[in-house]
């Protein structure tokens, strides 16, 4: 029984993943995490319900910024997050289990505070290096990293190994290559009785019963993210396999072969390749099949893939899913998760949302992304902004939509704090 999501998202992390049966990681993971039924029970009370919308003033490259209060922002959240760390040394807490913590949401703390800026992050070294600990004592023989009972082993795993990669790879080069090791034999394959044929080919699942292939596009985004980290080759088949499984999560009906619904051709992505557990609005199409539609989180989450695929810059595919994304650019919402009957769902998931734009646009490595209405748009700063200005005086971020486990403060802070690392190393580098 999967008890949490992710986004971020876990199915953290940030794509959006929903419940188990509902399945982004944090935040679709994010990422996104494993959605809980229930909110946390230490939810802050004084969450602000008002959250700025202005859109934010593009501005142009060449400028000078003052990332002070960015710096700022992210030094009070990485003091919020040290104040909930466990005795344990982990963070997170899991409704109904043994003990506290959380293999994926730690990971992400340990990620945030390893890669803020060295003046930033001095003050919580300790505490980063006892979550470090305790992500070591969570290692299984077959180089999977995830706590015992609550399964997500891919995903946990994932995230484990880029916190690793983070606080130092040579250090952790054989943790790190186990679970390299464990990634790569856990896709959806042939060599797994996993036919290219099969919709779930080439992807990844939360990892819990590999006879059962439940591949999405949440957990295959942090498994890729993982191995391109610990290095998986160039060559390895794997990548090809991958590319097989990210055409048939996008609605392009030139490179998608599903049979299970129709692509809307609009270059976007959806969750799940098959057409039974997305998390946007299904109409019918005009040949009778289901029709889903693109969403922000899956499409970064898919461009980002592609690229950690060593799909060319030029490919189709590629510039098929940035002509989404120049047409939907946006701050304010998760565009697409939106449906006539609630456009509000439109901010669920948003903070994994965030998450995976900045991880998408540093590894597109562009400074200026140009929207299809021709305004070229410093994407780190308006997003660095944008986080500050969510941010709660105490130093912690929340969603007041709680889906995929975005109403837990702490997990929330963590993709928040982890974007504004990789804006800070755009705007600073």
């Amino acid at each position: 029984m999967r008890h949490l999501d992710m986004a971020l998202a876990l199915v953290l992390l940030a794509g959006c993943a929903g419940t188990p049966t509902d399945t982004p990681t944090p935040t679709d993971t994010p990422t996104p995490t494993p959605t809980p039924t229930d909110k946390p029970t230490d939810k802050p009370t004084d969450t602000p319900t008002d959250t700025p919308t202005d859109t934010p003033t593009p501005t142009p490259t060449s400028a000078p910024v003052d990332t002070a209060p960015h710096r700022a922002a992210l030094a009070l959240g990485l003091r919020w997050l040290a104040s909930q760390q466990n005795e344990n040394g982990s963070w997170g807490a899991i409704p109904g289990a043994p003990e506290k913590g959380y293999v994926g949401i730690t990971a992400l703390a340990v990620i945030a505070c390893a890669r803020a800026p060295e003046d930033v992050r001095a003050p919580h070294l300790g505490r980063m290096e006892r979550g470090v600990a305790y992500l070591l004592g969570k290692r299984h023989p077959d180089g999977t990293i995830f706590n015992d009972g609550l399964g997500n082993a891919v995903y946990n795993t994932a995230l484990a190994l880029l916190a690793l990669d983070a606080v130092n790879p040579a250090r952790h080069a054989e943790t790190i290559g186990a679970a390299r090791d464990y990634l790569a034999s856990s896709q959806f394959s042939g060599v797994g009785g996993v036919p290219e044929a099969d919709r779930n080919h080439g992807g990844w699942g939360y990892g819990e019963d590999n006879a059962t292939p439940d591949a999405d596009l949440s957990n295959t985004q942090f498994a890729m993210e993982a191995l391109a980290a610990a290095g998986l080759p160039d060559d390895s088949q794997v990548w090809r396999r991958a590319a097989r499984f990210l055409a048939r999560c996008q609605n392009r009906s030139e490179s998608n072969d599903t049979a299970l619904w129709a692509p809307a051709d609009d270059g976007g992505f959806i969750y799940d390749s098959g057409a039974d557990r997305n998390k946007s609005e299904v109409v019918e199409g005009p040949d009778g099949r289901p029709c889903i539609a693109s969403y922000g989180s899956m499409t970064y989450a898919g461009l980002k893939s592609l690229l950690h695929a060593r799909v060319d810059r030029e490919d189709p595919r590629v510039q098929a899913a940035l002509g989404w994304l120049r047409e939907h650019y946006t701050l304010e919402e998760n565009h697409g998760l939106g449906t006539r009957a609630d456009p509000g769902a439109s901010r669920q998931g948003l903070y994994y949302y965030y998450s995976v734009l900045a991880k998408c646009m540093a590894a597109w490595g562009e400074p200026d992304f140009a929207t299809a209405d021709g305004t070229r748009h410093r994407w780190a700063l308006e997003l660095a902004d944008r986080l500050a200005a969510l941010q709660t005086p105490e130093g912690y971020w929340v969603n007041e939509l709680p889906r995929w486990w975005e109403g837990d403060p702490v997990l929330v802070t963590t993709y928040a704090v982890g974007a504004l690392d990789t804006c800070l190393t755009a705007l600073e580098d």
